[in-house]
């Protein structure tokens, strides 16, 4: 149900005052105080490729600018903290050899190159770009959703952000997954709102992160069960080209898949350095069932979220005649939800930046669905509640339903 009435009250006056201010505090700090992680460096050095194929001068640009940027401390923690960062520093070869790992974000790095290009630093565009696509994360999906939750449950959006972006260590950093995270919001926000430009967010997804493969997949089989068969061809043919652009992406980046993926980041510990020699290892069924049982740093907040897409799937269940709106609300967060575990299976990390938008589409849900059932059982027995707007319920001969006065 869409409650427009909350878009005159004094109450959505005062959350949207509440949300803007908070996502400009958030961004400002956010930009005022980055984080210097080894990541940057790869992702400087992604952007760097694009113009020029020469590892040398490409391990001597990225360095030479970080060093300029950092203090001496900050510095040392990039280049000597541990054998694989010392490796990095000191063997331009082997640190050409990560950069098909990061060079696979092609619309980041692509970001990031076109602003070096105006003279901004490539560092500089990393946070900026990051900070920012976090930021819109927020305000799209809370700006595509306000309209069907209460304003209490919307005042807890950049609480929620606040904690899913690790108290803004994540919004803080240089990291593609912020991209990621807003293309999530426009596909979750294209489903909910039945929009045309879905399909074409699903299809380029892998462009902006190859790991959305699954989510898109996960969300094109969904409207699939629930498409009119006159549709399905328009949905396959979305299939074939978010196949066909990820082979395509894999095959430019020279990404050297997930095996090796696998090994260098979970098996090694990140302490392998050369993709070409230790590529055709391999690892054992018995490697791959105990990195799943010891898992690296796992967020409380995970717990939170799980509690979110439990609630909802129970009411989605449970909810009987539960309306097509909010139908569309559980499949897409059961969406996230199965692109968290998924996304485990293949990767068992689960730092919370691989899923800010998730998470946050999540709880968006969950708020959804409470205020629609607060107002269902608040007004049920024919009687009347005052909401924002004055929103009545009021029986009717064909069923229930809103009215506003």
């Amino acid at each position: 149900m869409t409650n427009k009435s909350y878009y005159h009250s004094w109450q959505q006056l005062i959350v949207s005052l509440w949300l803007i201010g908070s996502s400009a505090v958030f961004l400002a700090y956010s930009l005022a105080n980055p984080i210097a992680n080894w990541d940057m460096v790869a992702y400087a050095a992604s952007a760097e490729s694009l113009d020029t194929s020469d590892v040398e001068l490409i391990h001597s640009r990225v360095y030479g600018e970080l060093k300029d940027r950092l203090s001496e401390d900050e510095f040392n923690t990039i280049t000597a903290d541990n054998s694989y960062r010392q490796a990095m520093y000191s063997d331009a070869e082997a640190f050409g050899e990560q950069i098909p790992f990061y060079s696979i974000r092609i619309t980041f790095n692509t970001l990031l190159a076109t602003l070096r290009d105006f003279g901004i630093s490539v560092y500089d565009a990393g946070y900026w770009v990051s900070a920012i696509a976090y930021t819109v994360a927020l305000l799209a999906l809370w700006g595509s959703s306000n309209d069907r939750i209460h304003p209490v449950l919307q005042m807890f959006f950049p609480v929620m952000f606040y904690k899913y972006t690790m108290d803004l260590e994540v919004t803080r950093q240089i990291l593609a997954g912020s991209l990621a995270s807003v293309w999530v919001v426009f596909m979750c926000v294209a489903y909910l709102r039945r929009s045309s430009l879905l399909l074409p967010l699903i299809a380029l997804s892998v462009f902006v992160r190859v790991d959305l493969i699954i989510f898109s997949g996960l969300l094109l089989l969904v409207l699939f069960m629930t498409s009119e068969r006159k549709k399905y061809l328009s949905l396959f043919s979305c299939g074939l080209v978010l196949l066909a652009s990820y082979l395509v992406v894999q095959q430019w980046a020279g990404n050297y898949g997930w095996s090796t993926l696998y090994y260098f980041a979970i098996i090694s510990d990140m302490l392998a350095t050369n993709p070409s020699e230790y590529g055709k290892i391999g690892f054992s069924l018995q490697e791959y069932i105990n990195s799943l049982f010891h898992p690296g740093w796992v967020s409380r907040m995970y717990r939170v979220t799980a509690l979110f897409a439990t609630i909802l799937l129970v009411v989605w269940k449970m909810g009987g005649s539960i309306e097509e709106d909010n139908k569309r609300v559980c499949r897409i967060t059961t969406v996230c939800m199965l692109y968290i575990v998924v996304h485990y299976l293949i990767f068992p990390q689960m730092y919370l930046r691989f899923f800010v938008g998730q998470n946050l589409m999540i709880f968006a849900g969950f708020a959804i669905l409470c205020t629609h059932y607060w107002q269902v059982f608040a007004v049920g027995g024919g009687r009347s509640v005052q909401l924002p707007g004055e929103l009545v319920f009021k029986p009717a001969d064909n069923g229930r339903k809103y009215e506003h006065q």
